[in-house]
């Protein structure tokens, strides 16, 4: 204990000790808070905002996954925060500039608007900041450790993925048209005499056509999806198309133009190209669904962390 070098290292301990009570050293990064409070008035106003925009009462089932929207959204922008996505961020400012200048009475430059904004928190709440964070938080959370797919990877999704790049089935054929406009009540009557008609003779479309009137969509169609056939004629002349054998006269199919006779001349099934013909299509669309994937983890890994409590 009567050694200089003792002393000096006991001193020099003091005075350590001393310093990191007296001046303790700041973290270099703040905690993230993790716990994020839903009050009873967010929930009413996230209640009336959906009734008021769908038209219907918000079961029990609705306002649990309004509340879990939220929370999520508060989450991405929060981690938004920490990430630093709202420094320098040119959309931010510009919006926090022209809610300054909204409620300011004097000129300012661009810079003295940023700061008096920030100073008063009205980017806080913003509900257009709140979505820019959100959006650009999902897609760096979903293009985070992205690379370009291989080869093998493309190949092995396409494998998989087959029916998703199949072209749809296609329909070509005709239509006798009986006009509700000009036949009143009539329409469907015409039609079934027009049928018994075909039956009874066999008569090329061309000259089938000529037993109804004049349709303002022509009287034949080529390579027609269903759903275009549904959108022009209606869902009943679709169906009806879709599963009507060829070369046979359907019976009349009233829709809310008439009456119609059918006649399918092709029924082109579903094809799926070769890859080599829609590669960059394929990755494309597996790129997509990796960035889905990244996603989905990170924000169950967000909810892992993340402490929601419901007034």
């Amino acid at each position: 204990m009567k050694s200089p070098i003792v002393h000096f290292a006991l001193l020099g301990l003091v005075l350590f000790v001393g310093a990191r009570w007296l001046f303790p050293s700041e973290p270099t990064e703040r905690a993230p808070d993790t716990r994020i409070v839903v009050s009873e008035s967010r929930v009413a106003a996230l209640v009336s905002q959906y009734e008021a925009t769908s038209g219907m009462v918000a079961t029990d089932d609705v306002r649990a996954e309004l509340i879990q929207r939220f929370a999520e959204e508060e989450m991405l922008c929060r981690e938004a925060q920490r990430w630093g996505l709202t420094e320098n961020n040119q959309a931010i400012d510009l919006r926090l500039r022209q809610k300054m200048a909204f409620v300011s009475d004097e000129e300012h430059s661009d810079e003295e608007l940023e700061r008096q904004a920030k100073a008063l928190g009205l980017g806080s709440d913003d509900a257009v900041i709140r979505n820019m964070l959100v959006h650009n938080m999902r897609l760096l959370l979903s293009t985070k450790g992205e690379q370009e797919p291989t080869d093998a990877e493309v190949e092995a999704y396409y494998e998989r993925e087959r029916s998703r790049f199949a072209r749809p089935a296609r329909i070509t054929g005709w239509h006798v048209f009986f006009s509700k406009d000009l036949r009143q009540s009539s329409a469907m009557a015409a039609a079934r005499a027009a049928k018994a008609e075909l039956d009874a003779e066999a008569l090329e479309p061309q000259q089938a056509v000529g037993l109804g009137d004049v349709s303002p969509s022509g009287a034949q169609f080529e390579g027609k999806l269903a759903r275009q056939l549904a959108s022009r004629f209606g869902a009943e002349f679709a169906k009806t198309a879709e599963s009507l054998p060829v070369g046979q006269w359907s019976g009349p199919i009233e829709t809310p133009f008439g009456a119609h006779l059918l006649l399918v001349q092709e029924h082109t099934q579903p094809q799926t190209p070769p890859l080599s013909e829609i590669r960059a299509r394929v990755a494309a669309v597996y790129k997509s669904s990796q960035r889905q994937e990244r996603l989905a983890t990170a924000l169950e890994e967000l909810r892992a962390r993340y402490d929601v409590v419901v007034e």
